[in-house]
């Protein structure tokens, strides 16, 4: 199973706070039970003052220092050094305070926060150095007088052995959640880049990589819908002339090379606010956004003279040239009676010997 990073810093910070919590509760706690003994015991309070204030006090804080310089020189080692402050802390607080003195489950507090690390050997390393300290404890309480009973040693062992196999057990869940929720992640990649890839199949034209007849009906009924009344609008419609008799001539996978070509250089000449679309068949049509009569017609005849220059090599000496329709949307005009004016400009166009570009009168007076 996948382990995660090793060295998390921010836990590590969130459980050096945490160590301050408790020093801080400590000492509250110390300095009450020191008016208490101050007030039942007035002839004691140096010893109590001593044993439950200054040595604990004391041993923390060079703990605390010598805690913060080892994770500022040794910042690769800085999880083992959490688990073996954290085991010190537990240890001084036994050793100091007699009430906790048989409290040897506290020792397993380490082991579980050793947990919040995800790896199997941060918790074996907590058990292990869990384990030295409980035995150096019952050595250090027998030298010292202390009964400890074969009862008093089982459970203890038990308490931290469990500890560490339910750290094992919360650690295996949480990782197998964890690579639960990556699949699951991954999987939904997956269906919004498929989703996105198939969005983008029912715009965009295959061959031409332009918009396509579907991609154009949706972006003229946004334009007429939001584009405000006084930007211009117009729509050119344009042709490839005898593009049939290129099919029947060269084949039509030949057509197909110059239907690409087209589009390409429909991306090159239009600008950023215009934008193409494969009409249908060997038809394109332009949407002008904001530019003027003129504007338009340099862009339309920088087109038609790029197409003429334009040599394909599976036509060799052929000539290639488009006839274009051109007409501006008027909103007093419905969106199938513009199209129609385009369609007929268009036709004009053809008729009139091709390779030429022909405006409705509308857009040609002004």
């Amino acid at each position: 199973m996948e382990q995660l990073p090793a060295n998390d810093h921010i836990w590590n910070r969130k459980l050096i706070h945490l160590l301050w919590w408790i020093l801080l509760i400590y000492e509250v706690a110390a300095m009450i039970g020191f008016f208490f003994d101050l007030y039942n015991q007035p002839a004691g309070w140096q010893t109590s003052f001593w044993q439950y204030q200054v040595l604990p006090t004391s041993f923390q804080l060079l703990l605390m220092g010598a805690g913060y310089l080892t994770l500022h020189y040794l910042k690769r080692y800085s999880d083992f050094i959490m688990i073996i402050w954290t085991m010190t802390t537990v240890s001084i607080y036994m050793v100091c305070i007699p009430e906790l003195m048989g409290s040897y489950e506290l020792i397993s507090i380490p082991i579980i926060l050793a947990s919040v690390y995800f790896q199997k050997r941060y918790i074996i390393f907590a058990y292990s150095l869990g384990m030295f300290c409980l035995i150096s404890l019952f050595i250090s309480q027998v030298n010292q007088g202390y009964l400890i009973t074969p009862y008093k040693v089982i459970v203890s062992v038990t308490v931290l052995t469990s500890t560490a196999l339910v750290c094992f057990a919360i650690m295996n869940k949480g990782l197998a959640l964890i690579t639960q929720l990556r699949e699951s992640v991954v999987r939904e990649q997956d269906l919004l880049i498929r989703n996105v890839m198939i969005d983008r199949l029912s715009k965009v034209d295959a061959l031409t990589e332009l918009f396509n007849h579907r991609s154009f009906q949706e972006h003229t009924d946004h334009l007429i819908s939001h584009m405000p009344y006084d930007t211009p609008l117009v729509l050119a419609l344009m042709d490839i002339d005898n593009f049939k008799k290129i099919n029947d001539t060269y084949g039509h996978w030949v057509g197909d090379v110059v239907l690409k070509t087209i589009g390409t250089l429909l991306k090159e000449v239009l600008g950023p606010d215009d934008m193409s679309f494969r009409y249908g068949g060997e038809e394109f049509a332009v949407l002008f956004v904001g530019k003027s009569h003129e504007e338009v017609m340099g862009l339309c005849e920088q087109l038609m003279q790029f197409i003429r220059e334009t040599e394909i090599p599976e036509m060799p000496g052929q000539a290639l040239t488009m006839s274009i329709g051109l007409a501006p949307y008027n909103r007093n005009t419905m969106k199938k009676a513009w199209f129609q004016q385009v369609d007929e400009c268009l036709y004009v166009a053809k008729r009139n010997g091709k390779n030429r570009i022909h405006a409705h009168m509308s857009y040609e007076q002004r």
